[in-house]
């Protein structure tokens, strides 16, 4: 049997709309079918912690520290640091048994596969804002902004986002097209980065999240594994990376419901269902 990678990350637990009762069940279900299995990433933003106090945080969501203690019993997890995670750097990993990365890399089927949140593909963002961000809110009680983002940066990125969109779709119209001479999709920059991002490092493939687009480039060389918040148009999806392929695939909770306990048969689909991801 060949050995398999799952990835998953931007859950951003605490935030309003995130799911964090799919990913508990997810979580379960790589632990009741981790047989081949090689090992667990997190692309980070598991918790979302911008203007949250980081303790309560953890606290409202400790459900999701013991599954995650219980899965690195049976399989290696690393936890690569997003954007979120300036408060995660501090902790101990010897705690948790699950390795905190700034970015990670494994061989699959010959081919090297570098994983990395993605934040530096995205000008939008400054770890310096996210430092300032992150961590206790405005009060010192536990999570004073109940899951809501800071208004101020919330309401910029969104009209810069509304501002690109519309950008886009203005050249949509006037190319009369969405993809290139190819056929291929025409990505957004923050994806084109990434893409040329392969071409600098000694890795054959390149895997990331931060922006919540789940997808696999057409080539196979770079994918993301999307999100785990209902805001986002495809959600609740991970990555299996195999023989050095990359797969999309979605959780599905009703079918992890109907799928025996404890039935370690290391099948992919006790935990999710191939899924073409999302057009640009």
């Amino acid at each position: 049997m060949s050995s398999k990678i799952l990835v998953a990350g931007d859950v951003h637990l605490g935030a309003e709309n995130a799911n964090a009762e799919a990913f508990g069940g997810f979580l379960d279900s790589v632990s009741q079918n981790c047989t081949g299995i090689e090992q667990f990433v997190l692309l980070g933003d598991v918790w979302d912690l911008v203007r949250r106090d980081p303790f309560g945080c953890a606290w409202e969501t400790s459900e999701t520290v013991t599954r995650l203690k219980r899965l690195a019993e049976e399989i290696p997890v690393s936890f690569v640091y997003g954007n979120h995670d300036t408060y995660l750097r501090n902790l101990d990993d010897a705690l948790y048994g699950v390795e905190f990365r700034d970015q990670h890399a494994l061989e699959s089927g010959g081919q090297r596969v570098q994983f990395r949140h993605g934040q530096s593909f995205d000008r939008l963002q400054s770890d310096v804002v996210s430092t300032y961000l992150s961590g206790a809110g405005d009060r010192g009680d536990i999570d004073p902004t109940n899951g809501r983002k800071d208004p101020i940066v919330a309401s910029g990125r969104r009209l810069v986002q509304r501002s690109k969109r519309g950008l886009k779709l203005a050249a949509s119209s006037l190319l009369g097209a969405d993809a290139g001479f190819d056929g291929t999709p025409t990505y957004p920059r923050r994806e084109r980065r990434a893409h040329s991002h392969v071409e600098e490092i000694a890795a054959d493939k390149l895997v990331y999240g931060h922006t919540h687009v789940p997808y696999v480039h057409p080539d196979n060389t770079v994918a993301n594994p999307g999100s785990w918040k209902s805001t986002a148009p495809v959600h609740n999806t991970f990555l299996v990376v195999e023989d050095g392929d990359i797969e999309l695939y979605q959780y599905d909770d009703a079918d992890a419901a109907e799928s025996p306990e404890g039935d370690s048969t290391g099948s992919l689909d006790a935990l999710g269902t191939p899924i073409s991801g999302v057009s640009f």
